[in-house]
């Protein structure tokens, strides 16, 4: 769907939506570049879950001008981001603390997920004013408005997954996080191996005391 989209700009010769829909492809690919840079599998829904955005940034927002028919649109999609790339710094985090590589406590690992969120927002808005004065593309719409915009409910997005990872590791609630956890170690057989070994030493040490 998106290589024929990209196709059908080229030959109606909008270079904007075509390096668009080149740029997407990029980053589509950046789940497979982290499972084989970590050696991991990320959760089936994080590969969904980005491939309905998308699907809906691209085809309906920029190919069938979503962004300009429907308001709220951008707002949505850019809410929806600050969630993905939150639980997806996550997870990534969640393997380095699952393998002991390294140790935080459950504030800053939120804090983690938030900032790196906000950070990828961020990059994303500078990409768009740098395209708009360079290339004279319309990425930024409305211009600063835009960009607040975009930047307020990607944190606000952020903050929802911060807030849940935060409850996660200290109460081990139920939600989509303890769900896209669960999924991820069930992919990864040596990691879930791992996860009951340690807990089965930590229920003989509970014993002991």
């Amino acid at each position: 769907m998106m290589l024929l989209t990209i196709f059908v700009c080229f030959l109606r010769l909008n270079l904007f939506l075509a390096f668009s829909g080149f740029l997407i492809l990029v980053f589509s690919s950046l789940p497979a570049i982290i499972e084989r840079k970590f050696r991991i599998t990320l959760p089936v829904e994080v590969d969904f879950l980005l491939t309905v955005f998308i699907f809906a940034h691209f085809v309906l927002g920029e190919f069938s001008n979503y962004y300009y028919r429907i308001w709220w649109w951008d707002l949505l999609l850019h809410t929806s981001s600050g969630i993905l790339i939150g639980l997806t710094g996550f997870v990534v985090t969640y393997f380095f603390l699952f393998t002991s590589r390294v140790k935080a406590n459950p504030a800053l690992v939120s804090l983690f997920s938030v900032t790196f969120s906000v950070a990828a927002a961020t990059l994303w808005e500078i990409f768009e004013f740098i395209m708009d004065q360079i290339f004279g593309f319309n990425m930024q719409k409305s211009g600063f408005n835009d960009t607040m915009s975009d930047l307020i409910v990607a944190f606000l997005g952020a903050c929802v997954v911060g807030f849940g990872v935060y409850r996660y590791l200290t109460n081990n609630t139920d939600g989509i996080i303890k769900l896209t956890i669960n999924s991820f170690i069930m992919y990864n057989v040596r990691l879930k191996d791992r996860h009951m070994k340690r807990n089965k030493l930590k229920k003989a040490h509970e014993k002991e005391i």
